[in-house]
């Protein structure tokens, strides 16, 4: 027979894959998107098989040790998308398959063997594993059965397999993303007749007991629910099994935090826009896209439920994509009031074994629909109809390491890859989508609120000139947003406060030298924390305690600068001590189940002034806030990036939507030294279009996108000036390939990062600008090519989100 070999791609930072040969054993099992278990040097590790017609090669090819699963962990949409991304962003094949699979499936493994009952007669190396087995208890490592027989075992171990007499189990490092299981009683043989029973069960009421309430429960259950909730004994059970009427199994036990969430049922009826959107998006040819723009509260969502329903209806499936892991609870419990237990979750707030559930229920085709963050697109769910992006706007939804992905492209890929549908969903649609909505997206429209409730109107208060309230310390404290608090109060209605800087000083700075606290790891000053107290970076987490004297001239006395949501969570309780005041930002939510305890205690009116960062300003429904305020609208406004403006504007216009969303209507207080700016002026009108037509033309000269595209090439080293003659011969190598080939490309710098030191890494970078095709040729090309040197690293940033 000709031998077969495939090629393998690793979780490894390699532009190369390997070839590994075919056993005649595991031929059934290894085809394109398997995974299997191959050698690396000295030890084994799992890889994905890209093809099994490969050329042999030159030197002997070793051999697939293993194929863990029976059906490919990577169907074949999801393998043609892996190879998209890996072209397109420049990522190793091998790190851009990592990011699709739950890290329990990846890394390092050991293949145990598993003696199976029964006695075989079998010689030579076969037999020694098995007496080997039966030593150790009935299973045992490969590579340990290798290391005590002091021979090559793994012919001797697939010919066992395959007449049955062990068999495999994959265990990766972690082992929380292995399967869980649970031990479970069944009835076991024909039902005794009445006599029957009497004499089984002479003198053990209890066994019969148990047998009568199992045949109640359809002949089987978990051994744990029959001891905690039944009340039955370890003993009544192991009695009933050694009669011979029940068998002890293990079974798979899925891990699903959301299985107890009943979920929120949709509305029954459908507005005639939204309607007219869903059939629209229904009438979509295979692999189209649609943007669906709709003001705040005009019932986006219910579109996407309505259009998933009649994907599910044909009997496809479908991801529903959000940008933050906050808005996720509230996703899955809409989810889940229209299609049950047919939706699984996937987000990096989930353990490793949760997430491995997941896709594993998904794989398989027992979850149809997938909810989850950024890498919930790479989702198994079979025969895809749909994908929603909601929020498609969000930052978030750019993956921030190798491969450096966004959503929204991937997502489009995907869809049409596997023929299905992409609606693309905001109220803030990004400057890039709205143009492609002229060509590549049909774009439709929800032009108003359910119930033709009015947006919001939005109040201006120049902080510049404004009356202040005194006694609230540095925060800036306008009369107009304290009377509309105190009104608020006391009609029992609640608030929402957006400041978007966490923690409670922006840095610490001495009032005699000037001098302030930097991190010694970044080029970025310390946040001032309160609880616990100290000094902290946001960008490394390195921690300082808070000094009693400055470290540059012994002064003793300290002073804060800016304002951050601790601080103004203190001012508030101080300034409003009847009201419930609750904070949400990354230092609240980061526990499991946090961002749930907070929007739940809000939804049951347990909240009075909600604070929050970013995350407050997007998907959140509560008809009870009446107010939002914005406490300094121009923390983002003069970043150094292209986007500071529309990313202001998007946070303005978003927060702005969630107040007035019932029947008690709502404003919104914006404060701000900026009133001028043209992202405050649109937004305040809540005319996203006009925003995007003066913010188009902002980008024309010079060009920036959607104008044209960019690669943000970083480089990076632990030494300063090694970093930055480096950053130069990267400049020069790109100036010199624009030359060489006659590339329409500009290249911008080298220079340093805005941000220009992290972990202790110095960072420079390298712009390029370009139309798509032609970036694209040099991706590819330095993604091989690029000369490496020393300790610098250099990142490929395509269609980066940001240049800090």
């Amino acid at each position: 027979m000709t031998e077969r070999f495939a090629t393998v791609a690793l979780p490894l930072p390699l532009a190369s894959s390997y070839t590994y040969r075919i056993p005649e054993t595991l031929a059934d099992r290894v085809g394109p998107g398997a995974r299997v278990v191959v050698p690396v040097r000295r030890r084994e590790m799992i890889g994905i098989v890209l093809e099994t017609d490969a050329t042999a090669p030159e030197a002997a090819a070793r051999d697939v040790l293993g194929a863990p699963d029976d059906l490919p962990a990577v169907p074949e949409g999801l393998l043609a998308t892996a190879r998209w991304m890996a072209e397109y962003y420049g990522s190793p094949i091998g790190l851009t398959l990592k990011s699709m699979l739950p890290a329990g499936l990846w890394g390092e493994s050991q293949v145990v063997a598993v003696r199976a009952p029964g006695r075989w007669k079998i010689g030579g190396v076969a037999g020694e594993v098995l007496a080997e087995l039966d030593e150790r208890g009935g299973e045992a490592a490969v590579s340990l059965l290798a290391r005590v027989l002091k021979r090559p075992v793994w012919d001797a171990v697939h010919r066992l397999a395959s007449v049955g007499a062990v068999s495999l189990r994959v265990e990766p490092p972690n082992t929380a993303g292995s399967t869980a299981t649970e031990r479970v009683v069944t009835l076991h043989g024909d039902p005794p007749t009445l006599l029957e029973r009497t004499t089984l069960f002479k003198r053990r009421a209890r066994r019969r007991e148990l047998y009568e309430a199992l045949e109640s429960l359809g002949g089987s259950a978990q051994v744990r629910h029959v001891v905690e909730q039944l009340g039955f004994g370890e003993a009544v059970i192991r009695g009933l099994v050694s009669q011979g009427l029940a068998n002890l199994t293990t079974a798979e036990r899925v891990r699903d935090p959301f299985g107890d969430s009943a979920g929120t049922p949709p509305p029954e009826t459908l507005t005639p826009a939204q309607s007219e959107a869903v059939d629209a998006i229904e009438g979509l040819a295979p692999g189209a896209a649609a943007l669906l723009f709709g003001v705040t509260g005009s019932g986006k969502t219910l579109v996407y439920l309505e259009a998933v329903k009649r994907v599910l209806a044909r009997g496809r499936g479908a991801i529903v994509l959000v940008p933050e892991i906050g808005l996720t609870p509230q996703t899955v419990s809409r989810l889940r009031g229209a299609f049950g237990d047919q939706v699984a979750v996937l987000h990096s707030a989930l353990s490793d074994g949760e997430r491995a559930d997941a896709w594993r229920l998904l794989r398989r085709g027992e979850r149809r629909v997938a909810a989850g963050a950024r890498s919930a697109i790479f989702a198994p769910v079979q025969d895809l109809g749909i994908v929603v992006v909601d929020e498609e706007h969000e930052a978030s939804y750019k993956n921030g390491e190798a491969p450096r992905y966004l959503t929204r492209d991937v997502a489009a890929v995907r869809a049409r890859i596997e023929g299905a549908t992409l609606v693309l969903g905001s109220a803030t649609p990004s400057l890039e989508a709205m143009t492609r909505s002229s060509d590549r997206l049909r774009l439709l429209r929800l032009p108003e609120r359910i119930g033709s409730r009015p947006l919001p109107p939005v109040e201006i208060v120049d902080l510049r000139v404004a009356p202040k309230v005194a006694g609230t310390g540095p925060v800036a404290w306008s009369v107009a947003l304290d009377e509309a608090i105190t009104g608020t109060l006391a009609r029992g209605e609640q608030a929402l406060l957006l400041l978007n800087r966490r923690g409670y000083a922006a840095f610490l700075h001495c009032p005699d030298c000037g001098e302030v606290w930097q991190c010694r790891h970044c080029t970025i000053s310390l946040t001032v924390h309160r609880a616990p107290a100290g000094l902290r970076c946001h960008y490394c987490g390195h921690e300082e305690p808070l000094p009693f004297t400055c470290r540059k001239c012994a002064n003793p006395v300290q002073q804060m600068r800016g304002v951050g949501t601790q601080q103004l969570e203190q001012v508030l309780a101080e300034r409003y001590p009847r009201a419930r005041v609750s904070r949400m930002d990354l230092d609240t939510t980061s526990t499991k189940w946090s961002h749930q305890r907070i929007l739940g205690a809000v939804e049951r009116g347990e909240v009075d002034l909600l604070i929050g960062t970013q995350m407050i300003a997007k998907g959140l429904d509560f008809p009870n806030v009446t107010l939002v305020g914005v406490v300094d609208a121009d923390t983002g406004l003069y970043l150094p990036d292209f986007r500071a403006a529309e990313r202001t504007f998007q946070l303005l216009a978003q927060v702005a939507g969630r107040a007035g969303r019932g029947p008690k209507g709502g404003r919104v207080i914006v404060q701000t030294r900026h009133p001028q700016h043209h992202a405050l002026i649109w937004s305040a009108r809540h005319d996203v279009e006009g925003f995007l037509r003066e913010e188009l033309d902002l980008r024309r000269a010079p060009p920036y996108p959607p104008e044209v595209h960019l690669v943000n090439l970083v480089v990076s080293g632990e030494d300063e000036a090694l970093t930055a003659s480096r950053a130069a011969e990267l400049a020069d190598w790109c100036n010199a390939l624009v030359a060489r080939y006659a590339l329409e490309i500009v290249v911008l710098g080298p220079a340093p990062c805005p941000l220009a030191k992290i972990k202790d890494r110095w960072r420079w970078h390298v712009l390029l600008k370009g139309q798509p095709e032609v970036l694209g040729r040099i991706v590819r090309y330095a993604a091989r090519r690029l000369p490496r040197a020393g300790k610098t690293r250099i990142v490929i940033d395509r269609d980066p989100v940001s240049l800090l």
